[in-house]
């Protein structure tokens, strides 16, 4: 008789944990927009000679974002032969409006002009977007992308 009951006890404890599982209402997930930056590259200016450089953020969330205040932390550092990091440059928060921007869209922004960087020696360009988090998104993870540079005379090359 007691193994009877044991039974009867755990198989209805396996239908309770059964039912209660599958019969709880799902919940949808949200759908948020997540920014990344897919590279760096340099941009002719309005002005002869005179080159800029920008970064393309790409929203590869499920949700687009309409016009929106967007920060970005620039940090560029001069490296020392091309491996060590030493000082920083530039390191600074940019802050600007964009109109919006729809899952699977880029915009490119200008961060820096090369004129006013010294004309020699290895750079690493660090940028984190949404560095406060001020815009909810669905992986804070993939916000910073760095890149190393190399300029010799005005002569700027991507290392790698």
């Amino acid at each position: 008789m007691g193994k009877n009951t044991l039974k009867r006890s755990l198989i209805v404890g396996i239908v309770f944990l059964f039912l209660s599982t599958a019969c709880l209402p799902v919940l949808a997930s949200e759908e948020k927009p997540d920014f990344i930056i897919d590279d760096i590259f340099l941009w002719p200016s309005d002005y002869p000679y005179e080159y800029h450089f920008e970064y393309s953020l790409r929203n590869i969330g499920d949700s687009p974002i309409y016009s929106f205040e967007f920060e970005t932390y620039i940090k560029i550092q001069w490296m020392l032969l091309g491996r060590i990091p030493l000082f920083p440059i530039v390191s600074r928060m940019q802050i600007g409006n964009l109109g919006g921007l729809l899952p699977g869209e880029n915009v490119n922004l200008s961060f820096a002009s090369c004129d006013r960087l010294p004309k020699f020696g290895s750079y690493r360009f660090s940028l984190t977007v949404n560095p406060n988090l001020k815009i909810e998104e669905s992986d804070y993870d993939n916000n910073k992308y760095s890149e190393d540079w190399n300029v010799f005379f005005g002569q700027w090359k991507e290392i790698g």
